[in-house]
């Protein structure tokens, strides 16, 4: 994020990059470098246009209408707008202090069943901190609370207004590995009998459901709620994302998936690079961090090369970075497999339509027609950090270039040599 004031900045307003104010639905951005995210790759010198926030038309010299907003995109670069697929923006304001956090609960008889949409604050400072920084969409997921499944999270756009629920329920998340065995009794080998468990129990009740109303006496290793949560999943409806790190926990995951027949998404994954076949065979997306490097006792074998090994082997991936706080700076972390790697268009593929693919969001992800615009404008190649983007799109409206770091930056760049002030109003 860019703290800096220019003297570019009317400019810039005057040609239509950023803080503009008009109220048009149109927009025509021109000869810029476009990542479009499709088999089309990157287009050079090309135009987008803009209409009642879908995309309507991409290609060269396409002409404006009366009412087009006209956007000079000449020495500047397009993609979508970016998501993060595994945040907390909305659930969390300040780490440090509970009352802020809503991601997890202690409830018993909530587990798989948690639905954490209710509790997403869309008027949480991280939205804006976010989206001038070219984050337009998120998956926000619930923490692990006292089960080994956290719940159901949702998907998000990054919209200035309260508009910003998607989708809910888009997936189930659960923990393996370390974090699931704490949460099973210790070991790893309980954790997995849990989660066969739980969805032997579930295809069960579903078959018997009949015989389970109230008042009847039931037993089962999870409550009827959770177990029903499950249906969406055990019909491949809905995904399960599960966390673990350690090779031979993903091969034991996708046998998992296999015998009961559900989506398995893995999250982590620091060892998965040392599977890609078994993933890429079974169809199993891997979210991941691709600058998180630090082994750990279950992720001895991580490597800054993983997401280039991973999609060398076939293996659709999902990128994550940055935290909740800072969760545009997934930007940073595809830009490190780049570095390691991965093909340029392909990490853009990770933080926009693979993750729309797996989550099941529709007309987003890909700058063709038809698709909502979110796009980015950016000042530089998007993979470079030191790139910003000049303005952002959310389903074809333009955002306000304004959060709370950027307020504070205006109200005390200029002390007018009062060094003593500490607020004005």
């Amino acid at each position: 994020m860019r703290l800096l004031k220019t003297g570019l900045a009317s400019m810039l307003l005057t040609a239509g990059l950023i803080g503009s104010h008009a109220s048009a639905d149109e927009y025509l951005i021109k000869n810029a470098t476009l990542h479009t995210a499709t088999a089309k790759g990157t287009l050079a010198q090309a135009d987008v246009l803009v209409v009642d926030g879908k995309i309507v038309n991409v290609g060269q010299e396409i002409s404006a209408g009366q009412k087009t907003i006209v956007i000079d995109g000449s020495g500047k670069h397009v993609t979508p707008g970016l998501i993060n697929a595994s945040t907390n923006i909305g659930l969390v304001e300040i780490s440090a202090v509970s009352n802020t956090v809503d991601a997890s609960t202690k409830l018993p008889g909530v587990s798989a069943s948690f639905n954490i949409s209710p509790a997403i604050n869309f008027r949480s400072t991280l939205v804006p901190q976010n989206r001038i920084n070219g984050l337009t969409r998120a998956i926000v997921l619930p923490r692990v609370g006292e089960s080994i499944f956290a719940g159901q999270g949702a998907a998000i756009a990054l919209h200035s207004s309260m508009r910003g629920l998607l989708k809910e329920k888009v997936a189930i998340f659960a923990a393996y590995g370390e974090s699931g065995a704490s949460k099973a009794g210790g070991s790893r080998a309980s954790a997995m009998q849990l989660l066969d468990q739980a969805f032997s129990d579930a295809k069960y009740l579903r078959r018997n459901e009949n015989r389970y109303l109230p008042g009847f006496q039931w037993e089962f290793s999870l409550s009827l709620a959770d177990l029903k949560a499950l249906y969406p999943v055990l019909d491949r409806k809905t995904p399960l994302v599960i966390s673990a790190h350690r090779a031979d926990d993903i091969l034991r995951l996708i046998a998992l998936a296999k015998k009961h027949s559900f989506k398995l998404v893995i999250a982590g994954g620091g060892e998965a690079w040392m599977v890609g076949k078994a993933l890429a065979d079974a169809k199993v997306p891997v979210i991941m961090d691709p600058i998180n490097n630090l082994p750990q006792f279950e992720s001895l074998a991580v490597r800054l090369d993983g997401a280039a090994r991973l999609y060398q082997a076939g293996v659709k991936l999902l990128f994550t970075g940055g935290g909740s706080h800072n969760g545009h700076l997934v930007r940073q972390s595809a830009g490190n497999a780049v570095a390691y790697g991965m093909p340029a268009e392909a990490a853009i593929e990770a933080m926009t339509i693979n993750t729309a693919e797996v989550f099941s969001l529709y007309n987003y992800g890909q700058i063709k027609p038809g698709m909502d615009a979110d796009l980015v404008i950016w000042d530089g190649d998007p993979l470079e950090i030191t790139s910003n983007p000049d303005a952002v799109f959310i389903q074809g409206e333009k955002q306000p270039m304004v959060s709370r770091a950027t307020r504070l930056r205006d109200r005390y760049w200029e002390l007018q040599d009062n060094h003593q002030q500490a607020y004005r109003q």
